[in-house]
């Protein structure tokens, strides 16, 4: 099979490498200049270290992240905990760690909230109705009616236990207030990072920067199985001719013909290749405009010493929610000793402030919980803002996710937004790729078997 996989990012490259794999013939096409989509490192060019456009975690329950970074023979630049470990640091010295043991599953987490100091006794008491409320397996359709704040509420946790643990724990996995966000995808996620099994809540960080985890790997693998990789190659429009894909239109007025296309671009940037008329008729791509996004500012700063030797942690009582120590999770020689990231996800009432401003409260809130900030001189800073960096998983969000099937035959729709069951991560970006690969593969099999018969 020919096949066009447009877009560059994980759920592209997984897409594409996938269906490499399997002996079709790939051309993946990117608009930008550079692959990576919404995943990308560059290096900067004043200190030359590697910065990624924000900091992105995996965990042991990627399997589909790793399924494709074996493939790539890239897993190596993942440095996975031993068990699952969280730091948390707070005004005053405050300082405590969830650090679970190797025990089965649900034992395993319990052995770190319950001493966790963060959390009074009675919270650590009350955590045991999470498990209850996750055990009566809610339908996801009913827990997208509810916010995760609503949720918690029902499990009875108390404002000081979802303060210092839960709103940290969805906003790094939801990139969204837990009074917004939608209790399905948290369910979700609780269930299959916490209460799988032990290996599937170790967290890991890539040692590298993230292009160079997973980009150049991806494109070799893909060349080498004969397919083409096409960047600064901007798609115009699909080809669509009596309700079937037959290939794209690029900008230079270019035509590409194929078997089968798989877009992976982001909604907005898919509602511009269909014909308006489609989606305005079709529910299918017309609900695709009620889609709402939330940013992620992500602030990197050098200093002149060392400001910590904590690997990483989540900030209490802070609009910066986490700290990540770049100078120790990069191996490279080259990394400055006094790198350090912060992030704020769902950073809807800050994306609009200036970097000055966004600089001077990072500092500020910095210097107040880790006092080796005060002594050190800061030698560069860099602001990055992603206005519309994920899918908002709002109340009544999980209806409107697209299916990977369109209603265009031929035309499979993949990208962390769509309906994988999970939030916007690399894992739902990689679990929508493979997905939309083996419907390639599991029709061209049905037609070979057409074929044959006839």
């Amino acid at each position: 099979m020919n096949v066009i996989v447009i877009g560059g990012g994980f759920a592209g490259l997984s897409a594409s490498t996938a269906l490499a794999e399997q002996g079709c013939h790939v051309t993946l096409l990117e608009g930008r200049q550079i692959l990576g989509g919404r995943a990308y490192s560059f290096v900067d060019p004043k200190t030359g270290d590697s910065v990624d456009n924000g900091q992105h975690l995996f965990m042991g329950c990627y399997r589909e992240t790793l399924k494709f970074l074996h493939r790539i023979g890239s897993v190596g630049g993942l440095e996975f905990q031993s068990s699952l470990s969280i730091r948390f640091v707070g005004s005053g010295n405050h300082r405590a760690v969830l650090r679970c043991l190797p025990l089965p599953p649900p034992w395993h987490l319990y052995s770190g909230l319950l001493r966790l100091k963060t959390l009074s006794w009675g919270d650590r008491w009350r955590l045991r109705y999470v498990q209850q409320e996750l055990q009566k397996n809610t339908p996801a359709d009913e827990l997208d009616q509810l916010t995760v704040d609503e949720w918690l509420t029902r499990c009875r946790q108390s404002e000081r236990a979802k303060r210092h643990l839960w709103d940290l724990i969805t906003i790094a996995c939801l990139n969204e207030e837990p009074r917004i966000a939608s209790a399905a995808t948290f369910v979700a996620v609780l269930k299959q990072a916490f209460f799988e099994d032990e290996a599937s809540s170790r967290l890991a960080f890539a040692s590298v920067g993230l292009s160079d985890l997973y980009v150049s790997q991806a494109v070799g693998y893909v060349q080498k199985m004969g397919g083409d990789i096409r960047a600064k190659c901007p798609v115009q429009r699909l080809e669509i001719r009596e309700g079937r894909v037959e290939g794209v239109v690029l900008r230079d007025g270019t035509r590409l013909e194929a078997d089968a296309v798989i877009s992976t671009v982001p909604p907005w940037a898919l509602l511009k290749l269909v014909p308006e008329a489609l989606v305005e008729k079709d529910v299918y791509f017309r609900q695709l405009k009620m889609l709402a996004y939330a940013p992620i500012i992500s602030i990197h700063l050098w200093f002149d010493r060392a400001i910590t030797d904590v690997l990483f942690a989540g900030l209490l009582d802070t609009h910066i929610q986490w700290l990540f120590n770049r100078s120790r999770i990069h191996h490279d020689a080259k990394t400055k000793k006094g790198y350090v990231s912060l992030v704020i996800s769902g950073a809807h009432d800050f994306v609009g402030w200036s970097d000055k401003k966004i600089l001077s409260m990072a500092l500020e809130e910095l210097r107040r919980l880790f006092p080796k900030a005060q002594e050190a001189a800061l030698l560069r800073s860099l602001v990055i803002k992603e206005a519309q960096a994920t899918l908002s998983p709002k109340v009544g969000t999980e209806a409107l996710r697209p299916e990977w099937t369109s209603p265009v035959k031929n035309l499979w729709v993949g990208g962390d937004w769509t309906r994988t069951g999970l939030p916007a991560t690399i894992e739902s970006a990689c679990v929508s790729g493979h997905g939309c690969a083996e419907l390639v593969m599991a029709q061209s099999r049905d037609s070979s078997r057409e074929v044959a018969y006839a």
